[in-house]
């Protein structure tokens, strides 16, 4: 496949699709992808938010702004130098990372049953300290605040990147996983449907009848009003969890569809590479297919596979002078030039088998290795302009 076709791959998600879901194991630089196909989508005229749900703070430092990003906030690439980034006419470009606490706020008034439960949720102490550490809980907020801003119509695209993780379906099983926890915890077990917190039916259920003495003890070392505080905090999700079981449905239904494409973000590295292509599969064996697959420092031959380099630099025409020290950085660039050139044919070799593992149409898309981090907008441009060449 040539290299216009490959970019071609990347070009219809970013022109025709309304999500581009960016995943991949961690270390592969998938947040500065992220970021990166966010730019060059706002820069071809779409209204463009890139999310994220890493809590590190990588994109907020590459895209040069100092807020926290709770709310969406604009990204203005025309400080770029070289003044060939500004937006065309009704293009935008906001950035957010994902506040897990206030999009459950948001989940809990969308879904309360009535404004009495809403407010006794929003004031339980454990709720507020548990909100967003949930298992499961920052995936399901994503996907919830995903469906929330596609919904809005203020953006043709949004770019969510995903947190690290080795398992493709760790983050899609995610949110059934959190509701699954709220819905069967064995404090929701002991919590009464009506009434106030019974100790002695605690007792009964968690040790059996007659046993309730044990409850006692383990009641009087945390306290009543704990367990009841608890018990109140799961029980109180009753109401809420048919309503969330939908909206993970309806997200699930938006990330299998034509609107939606996921680019997997791999890397030449032997252990990342065993990890994308166990990734890979996951998705297909779950309906989902992979649009694009993003190469990440990748290092490009020097020579052409197969053909014959000299051992040394002297063989290979340079001259020795009577420096020593010459000599010896001669030496030690020309050792330098074959671990590279062995490390480009290892890569090389990588992405064949990832090209012949996946199906042969999947467009590809390397990134080369670029001297230092990505911790501005204009080495963001520079990644932009690699990933989608005009």
């Amino acid at each position: 496949m040539s290299a216009s076709s490959h970019a071609d791959g990347l070009q219809d998600a970013l022109q025709k699709r309304k999500v581009i879901v960016v995943c991949g194991t961690g270390g592969v630089g998938k947040t500065t992808v992220s970021a990166a196909l966010a730019l060059a989508a706002a820069r071809r005229g779409r209204r463009v938010l890139v999310m994220t749900i890493d809590p590190a703070r990588r994109l907020a430092d590459a895209l040069g702004i100092d807020e926290l990003l709770n709310e969406a906030s604009p990204i203005d690439p025309s400080c770029i130098p070289g003044g060939s980034w500004d937006l065309p006419e009704g293009a935008a470009l906001h950035a957010m990372m994902l506040d897990a606490k206030s999009t459950w706020d948001g989940v809990v008034r969308r879904f309360a049953p009535s404004p009495e439960t809403r407010d006794r949720i929003l004031a339980n102490r454990y709720y507020q300290r548990a909100a967003g550490s949930l298992a499961g809980s920052q995936e399901y907020m994503a996907m919830e605040k995903l469906l929330e801003v596609v919904r809005s119509g203020h953006y043709d695209l949004v770019v969510l990147d995903t947190p690290p993780t080795r398992n493709a379906l760790a983050f899609l099983r995610a949110p059934e996983r959190m509701i699954s926890i709220l819905q069967d915890s064995i404090v929701r077990w002991i919590a009464p449907s009506s009434g106030r917190f019974s100790a002695a039916r605690a007792g009964a259920l968690l040790f059996g009848r007659g046993k309730q003495a044990m409850f006692s003890m383990f009641e009087r070392f945390i306290g009543s009003d704990v367990l009841a505080g608890i018990s109140e905090f799961i029980g109180s999700f009753a109401g809420l969890i048919d309503g969330m079981r939908s909206r993970a449905g309806e997200v699930m239904t938006l990330l299998r569809s034509e609107q939606s494409a996921f680019v997997l973000v791999a890397s030449p590295s032997g252990v990342a590479l065993s990890e994308t292509l166990y990734f890979h599969d996951q998705l297909l064996e779950h309906g989902i297919a992979v649009q694009a697959v993003i190469v990440n420092r990748t290092r490009k031959e020097l020579e052409p596979a197969g053909s014959s380099v000299p051992e040394t630099a002297w063989e290979a025409g340079f001259k020795p002078s009577e420096g020593h020290g010459h000599d010896a950085l001669i030496d030690s660039l020309w050792d330098r030039y074959l671990a590279e050139r062995k490390l480009a044919h290892l890569d090389d070799r990588s992405i064949a088998e990832l090209r012949n593992h996946c199906r042969q149409d999947l467009p590809f898309t390397r990134i080369p290795h670029l001297q230092g981090e990505v911790h501005d907008l204009e080495a963001l441009a520079q990644v932009a302009k690699l990933l989608t060449p005009s």
